[in-house]
């Protein structure tokens, strides 16, 4: 099997992170990953921000988790309650927020998503974890949350965030993935 492949099955979420920040050079091949995702036309509609300052990572769980309350996202109420409750699992020094333009791409979602899936994919294959994180994505347009985007991270307003992605090194060993549904391939000949 090649190194693609290997990394695409063995990858999986980490939650439970070691402190130490990655590398500059790691962060940046990360990030290079990611900008050379597909694109709908080679739009390339998306902006990373790249965010490695845990009192920064603090504040977005603290806007995060209010805007959650504010909006009343449902499925996520019970994590906005839980005081342990955190985008990058209490120790991820490095998260990422991915967004896309909808006015640049007609398909925003899946082209942020590809890049996520890269980076993601990157990571894993210079042994660093990844998780993706949904609570940023279901409150983004919430405006509290917006302007804590725009103001604070310099997230670009024309921007939806498509996704978020704590990354940092396992402080646990790595999972190995579950057996795969049954049912979910048609082969048409």
């Amino acid at each position: 099997m090649n190194d693609v492949i290997t990394a695409i099955l063995e990858r999986r979420s980490i939650r439970k992170y070691k402190p130490d920040q990655i590398s500059d050079a790691d962060r940046d091949l990360i990030v290079k990953a990611g900008l050379h995702a597909a694109s709908a036309k080679n739009t390339q509609p998306w902006h990373i921000t790249v965010v490695q300052n845990d009192d920064l990572i603090r504040e977005i769980t603290r806007q995060t988790k209010a805007a959650i309350l504010r909006a009343n996202v449902e499925r996520y109420l019970a994590l906005a309650n839980n005081e342990n409750y955190a985008v990058n699992y209490g120790a991820a020094p490095t998260f990422m927020i991915v967004g896309a333009d909808p006015k640049v791409s007609a398909c925003p979602v899946e082209d942020g998503t590809l890049v996520l899936g890269n980076m993601m994919l990157a990571a894993y294959s210079l042994g660093i974890g990844s998780c993706w994180i949904n609570q940023p994505t279901a409150v983004c347009d919430e405006p509290e949350f917006r302007a804590f985007l725009t103001s604070r991270l310099s997230f670009p307003a024309e921007m939806k965030i498509v996704g978020s992605c704590a990354f940092g090194y396992s402080a646990v060993e790595h999972p190995k993935a579950p057996p795969r549904k049954e049912g979910t391939v048609n082969i048409v000949r």
